[in-house]
């Protein structure tokens, strides 16, 4: 069991401790989205359907909960397991550089996202999108890492390669798999998912800045009176 509760108020300390091992909030969001996919694999295919986020589910038939149990839908595979690879593996060292309230704005900002495209394409007729698991916000997250640290050297077993270029590369097969197999509403939401992770690292760090709106001119002051002026 956890031997101790961390009570420092670094926000880049560790939530806790496993024996002499920090544990970080990345690495129990990566264990939840484990036991998500153990969950998912005993839930029939009615339940899972009321758990993922629609546009027609949430704005004609209120499913509002599914803003939030989307990501929980997670059927076994590979890929998942991957997926939470990065999370725990990635995740971990973003959150010690950007600090846990930042990651913890990311993760929330990767969550709203998919939704909010889904219900803004449902608005110009396209109301068959739908959204569900994790694998594509936990690959937004070692998009961020990569963001921090390019050049990082990732070992692949049979070679190393540096972050950046392992995300160029992962990025590329996705792309290609969307369009190869003519998913072009899945590719947007991926798209926008990378785009964003790496516009708020970038934005964090002060590399990226708002457009701020030009402020109104002020009123001159009215002159003075020829008696109060003498």
């Amino acid at each position: 069991m956890f031997d101790r509760w961390n009570k420092s108020t670094d926000d880049r300390a560790p939530l806790t401790w496993w024996g002499q091992r920090p544990v970080f909030l990345a690495t129990l969001l990566a264990l939840g989205v484990l036991v998500s996919m153990i969950v998912t694999a005993f839930l029939s295919g009615e339940t899972l359907q009321k758990l993922i986020f629609t546009h027609a589910g949430f704005f004609r038939q209120f499913h509002l909960w599914t803003l939030l149990t989307y990501p929980l839908v997670n059927p076994p595979s590979l890929l998942v397991v991957f997926s939470c690879f990065l999370l725990w593996s990635f995740g971990e060292q973003v959150e010690r550089h950007l600090g846990r309230r930042s990651f913890v704005r990311l993760l929330g900002l990767m969550l709203v996202l998919q939704p909010a495209l889904i219900a803004l394409f449902g608005i110009f007729g396209s109301t068959g999108m739908a959204c569900a698991g994790i694998s594509t916000i936990n690959f937004a997250v070692f998009i961020a890492f990569a963001t921090l640290y390019p050049s990082a050297e990732i070992n692949l077993l049979i070679v190393s390669l540096e972050a950046r270029l392992l995300a160029y590369f992962y990025v590329g097969i996705a792309i290609l798999i969307h369009i190869s197999e003519g998913r072009w509403a899945a590719l947007w939401l991926f798209v926008a998912c990378i785009v964003t992770a790496w516009a708020f690292v970038r934005y964090e760090t002060g590399h990226l800045k708002l457009p701020r709106l030009p402020s109104l001119p002020k009123r001159a002051p009215a002159a003075k009176s020829a008696r109060g002026a003498a």
